[in-house]
């Protein structure tokens, strides 16, 4: 049966006459009342009882929109689940977090997804347009109403050096162990982090020394490889190369936190879940 025809007879019933469901319909009465008699005919029962007053359901027409109006509303779920999945939800992903995405998106079974590599700034100017559901980056300090977010990861700070480096060796570096080092900071998402590190040794009387900027945490992993100094930025959760070791620092700095962000008004419940899995997850 034309699903246009279980819509036809609920309009009907609601309105309880042809002409104001013909009206509610947009179509012409003589046009509803035919769709209505090839409805019933199909059926082979009366849906309507027709009187001066109006139409009023029979036992067997409310019989039939009561599992009618079941069916039809499962069929409307099932298009709307049909095209969300024919159409790609975006997350972004901040620079430096490949890692913390692989784990997320192991939890993503249902959704296709596309991931736009951009800086936690951009994803939440994205998500508040509409034109991004969800991100991973860097904790902002504050958010636009409308975007939600979650602490899905902490990284502690580490001193990123080349083994042969002559501060490689030790168990933990102090601020002042580095401060006369060249530091590569990459120009990315974690400027604002940067900034923080840099404050943490203004905080001790400390001027650091700033070696070469790195376009992205990739790059600044390379330099440090090339020897052009060490890096704070990069977390110890990050693929390195065997030249390369991670150092603690004895001074209390702020860590690294990954947040995940989402527009509140967006499906993307999978996404939620898959977060709060990696945060239980650690």
């Amino acid at each position: 049966m034309d699903l246009r025809y279980v819509r036809y007879a609920m309009a009907i019933a609601r309105a309880g006459s042809l002409r104001r469901a013909a009206a509610a319909l947009h179509i012409a009465q003589p046009t509803l009342s035919e769709q209505l008699r090839a409805m019933e005919k199909e059926l082979g029962v009366e849906l309507f009882s027709r009187s001066s007053s109006g139409v009023q359901l029979t036992e067997a027409g409310e019989a039939f929109l009561a599992q009618a109006t079941v069916a039809l509303d499962a069929f409307e779920r099932a298009v709307a689940a049909a095209r969300r999945s024919g159409q790609a939800a975006r997350l972004g992903v901040a620079d430096g977090l490949a890692d913390v995405v692989a784990r997320l998106l192991s939890q993503v079974h249902t959704i296709h997804l596309r991931v736009a590599p951009m800086s936690t700034a951009e994803q939440i100017v994205s998500i508040v347009d509409g034109t991004l559901q969800a991100g991973l980056g860097y904790a902002p300090g504050s958010l636009p109403r409308g975007v939600a977010r979650m602490l899905v990861h902490r990284f502690p700070v580490r001193a990123l050096l080349h083994r042969d480096h002559q501060l490689a060796g030790r168990e933990a570096l102090s601020l002042s162990d580095l401060a006369g080092e060249p530091l590569v900071m990459p120009e990315s998402d974690a400027v604002a982090g940067a900034r923080r590190f840099l404050e943490g040794f203004v905080r001790h009387g400390l001027h650091p020394r700033l070696g070469p900027a790195a376009a992205t945490h990739d790059l600044a992993v390379t330099m440090v490889e090339a020897g052009a100094g060490y890096t704070l930025c990069v977390h110890e959760g990050t693929p390195v190369p065997e030249t390369l070791s991670f150092v603690p620092i004895k001074e209390d700095v702020p860590p690294l936190d990954v947040v995940f962000l989402w527009n509140r008004q967006a499906d993307v419940q999978e996404l939620v879940s898959a977060a709060r899995h990696v945060a239980r997850s650690g």
